[in-house]
């Protein structure tokens, strides 16, 4: 789900105290990307050009997609067993490219797996649900799950690579944005006067199944949901909004105060995501109570939270909180984006509020801009390198995050990601030069938390070894 128009306006960066309390300093951050062909269609020039780049760029894990209607045959030839990765009729040729490679250079792949054949969709699906949409057969999903989990298991003869095997995959995710028509349907259904929330109902059904296969292949395999869409429309529209789709996920009821329902299923899984998408900023709420941008996953942990407190989430204990997409589109190239200094503070404001809140995992959309087929306006460009292969200022963002905010006249906090290992130094700048404020000893990609004083404005930067941060003027 993209949105491509912005609202710019100037905020403080002090907004983000009304965020959640901050977690310990030492809780982690996993960055990398989402669903990007540039380094997912297992082409020479993603092996050779583009994941060497997310390399470098310190991404540590890489979403795939796999649509289980282009894997899986039109319709099952004679002697198909949908849970045998080997059975005539699955084509698995990109995918195990895309692992292939993403895995050599030691990157985490997660794999989401959605849009079912026809033969696995329920009856009589109207014209308006897209192809692969329809009421999925948890059985059958399941039974896709567990071939796609079986193949990379760590012990699947590599078909391109005899006595090789293909890599292993740990983290899987089932399904793309529940919460829409896009996606999943029916959204609704009608009860009398009434429309009561169905897909929430359909999705905790996929899900079970999905994990139980998954994890029936092995039980350190890591399970994700679906992330969630950030907007939901009024009972009846193609959205339901995100919270209340949780709510009804997690067998919940309540708004203000969150109480449990009679649930015959509790829903299993190891991680919760969600996709903030934002109209404006990284710091502008939705301005609907079960909408969730980038300021509001709080809203998505408290019904976890709750969800754990009741065990209405299973197996019991504590769950992660990931964000499996997130962008904003740049400009340049497209003129409707925002400028493109704007979209790497936004990156770094999004990723220490979204740290904040409690995310472990936060997965950019794209590594390189699309090329503009037909035009800007139908394609995504908000990759942290332009198509040329020029990185843009978010590059430096992505590869090492840092941000300040002030904390009162005396005070100011300063927060990022290390890029590597070694003493980091936070500098102010004086004249033409900068001068050391605090040294820290960081290890690589680790998350920094520290308070400085610092009165007045003042403009601040981060480095370590040769790495420098952008400056961030704070006020």
């Amino acid at each position: 789900m993209r949105f491509r128009r912005f609202v710019v306006a100037a905020f403080l960066l002090l907004a983000l105290c009304m965020a959640p309390s901050a977690a310990q300093a030492t809780r982690g951050l996993t960055t990398g990307f989402a669903l990007d062909p540039a380094l997912t269609d297992g082409s020479a020039t993603a092996n050779n050009f583009w994941i060497p780049r997310a390399v470098a760029a310190g991404a540590g894990i890489v979403r795939v997609g796999i649509l289980w209607s282009q894997v899986a045959p039109t319709k099952p030839p004679p002697g198909f067993v949908a849970s045998d990765p080997a059975s005539p009729g699955y084509n698995w040729t990109q995918t195990d490219a895309a692992v292939r490679q993403l895995a050599a250079h030691g990157i985490k792949v997660v794999i989401t797996i959605s849009q079912a054949p026809a033969w696995a969709e329920g009856p009589g699906r109207p014209a308006s649900a897209p192809a692969g949409t329809w009421e999925p057969s948890p059985s059958q999903f399941a039974a896709f799950a567990a071939a796609a989990a079986r193949r990379y298991d760590g012990s699947y003869p590599d078909p391109q690579h005899p006595g090789a095997f293909l890599p292993r995959v740990r983290y899987w995710q089932g399904w793309n944005e529940p919460n829409l028509s896009t996606y999943l349907n029916p959204q609704w259904r009608r009860s009398g006067r009434h429309w009561i929330a169905e897909s929430p109902v359909l999705y905790r059904g996929l899900l079970n199944a999905f994990y139980s296969a998954v994890k029936g292949i092995s039980k350190s395999n890591f399970v994700v949901t679906a992330g969630t869409a950030p907007y939901g429309d009024p009972p009846g529209g193609q959205r339901i909004p995100p919270v209340a789709f949780d709510r009804t996920l997690f067998c919940l009821t309540g708004t203000t105060r969150l109480r449990p329902t009679k649930c015959a299923n509790p829903v299993h899984l190891d991680a919760v995501s969600h996709h903030p998408y934002g109209i404006g900023g990284p710091l502008w709420h939705a301005q609907n109570a079960d909408d969730a941008a980038v300021p509001d996953i709080y809203k998505i942990a408290r019904v976890l939270r709750a969800a754990e407190r009741f065990h209405r989430v299973l197996p019991r204990g504590h769950k992660q909180l990931w964000v499996t997409e997130i962008s904003w589109d740049s400009d340049p190239p497209d003129p409707n984006g925002v400028p493109i200094a704007e979209q790497a503070r936004w990156y770094e404001q999004a990723m220490y509020v979204l740290w904040r809140q409690g995310v472990s995992t936060v997965l950019w959309l794209q590594i390189v801009d699309s090329p503009p087929i037909p035009n800007y306006g139908s394609t995504y460009q908000s990759g942290i390198y332009y198509l040329n292969g020029q990185p843009k200022p978010s590059a430096t963002a992505f590869r090492f995050p840092f941000v300040t905010r002030r904390l009162d006249r005396s005070h100011v906090q300063v927060w990022g990601r290390s890029p590597q290992a070694g003493t980091l130094a936070i500098e102010e700048q004086v004249g033409g030069g900068w001068r050391v404020l605090k040294r820290l000893h960081v290890g690589s990609r680790q998350v920094f938390l520290s308070t400085l004083r610092v009165r007045g404005k003042a403009v601040l930067e981060a480095t370590v070894g040769s790495q420098i941060s952008l400056p961030w003027t704070q006020g």
